[in-house]
């Protein structure tokens, strides 16, 4: 964990968080540029498009992930309101901004005049390896932490993380207990899913409209559910509380640990269940 990258030579430093978002934008801004020329999107006025493109991921990302997030736990902003406003770090839900994002995709697909799922499948190739580097960003930063382990992979967190400055671990010393670095499993598992559908998109070229959506979606959702089950920020909250017992242990963690179902998961599962349907149903 090292939430600061390094210093800036003109007073302050670079935040890992906010740098690794922005290294992820620039990986893929040549690939998404490249293959919105190939499908014809944008037109002669790409770099507005893209433009367009980027402004509505960020916009989405945060407006959206918060909603989400509080519309999750309700409670604990009814008593202090102006919570919802503060920018602590915490507090954000990648599906309520997934959702803010397209919807904002679908106005951008108006704007430009081009199909909104010629859109989407553009999106969905290059999206994986952008939200790669986010969750590198997240374990630098140490934010959406796995739950406490006794195996070998488990990692501390010093005080400066915000799983320590919110009090989301037991801390010993100056560190957490080990940790399970989900934030490292989702990103390889992000990495491996952009590679996948970066050389589907190469090597087929545009196929039939959602079919790499569909791929996007089975994928996610399946690395999701996976690692939402070792998942150690309780704030989520669990709609359906399921005690771990020995699968939690398999998992290098303790037998009282709850596998689930959050929000997040359920979403994820229904993300599966379309993406496999659509999969099976669209012509290759």
């Amino acid at each position: 964990m090292h939430p600061v990258l390094f210093e800036l030579p003109w007073g302050g430093h670079a935040n890992a968080y906010g740098t690794l978002i922005l290294i992820g934008t620039a990986v893929t801004i040549p690939g998404l540029w490249w293959d919105a020329r190939r499908r014809g999107i944008g037109g002669t006025d790409l770099l507005s498009f893209v433009v367009d493109f980027y402004l509505a991921i960020a916009l989405g990302a945060y407006v959206g992930g918060r909603v989400f997030h509080v519309l999750t736990v309700p409670s604990e902003y009814l008593a202090d309101p102006i919570r919802v406003f503060a920018a602590d770090g915490t507090g954000f839900v990648f599906f309520g901004s997934l959702a803010a994002i397209v919807a904002c995709w679908a106005w951008i697909a108006r704007r430009h005049r081009t199909e909104f799922s010629r859109l989407c499948d553009l999106a969905a190739t290059w999206m994986a390896l952008g939200h790669g580097f986010g969750r590198l960003g997240c374990y630098f930063a140490g934010c959406c932490w796995g739950a406490p382990t006794d195996s070998a992979l488990g990692v501390v967190f010093g005080p400066d993380s915000i799983v320590a400055l919110v009090a989301g671990a037991p801390m010993i010393d100056s560190h957490t207990v080990p940790l399970l670095p989900v934030q490292m499993m989702e990103a390889a598992g992000l990495f491996a899913l952009a590679a996948v559908l970066i050389a589907l998109r190469v090597r087929r070229g545009p196929e039939t409209p959602w079919r790499q959506t569909a791929r996007y979606a089975l994928g996610y959702g399946a690395l999701r559910c996976v690692v939402e089950t070792m998942r150690g920020d309780d704030s989520r909250g669990f709609l359906v509380e399921i005690p771990g017992g020995t699968v939690a242990e398999l998992l290098g963690m303790a037998p009282s640990q709850p596998l689930g179902l959050t929000f997040s998961q359920i979403v994820a599962l229904g993300l599966v269940v379309a993406g496999a349907l659509a999969l099976r149903r669209l012509p290759p």
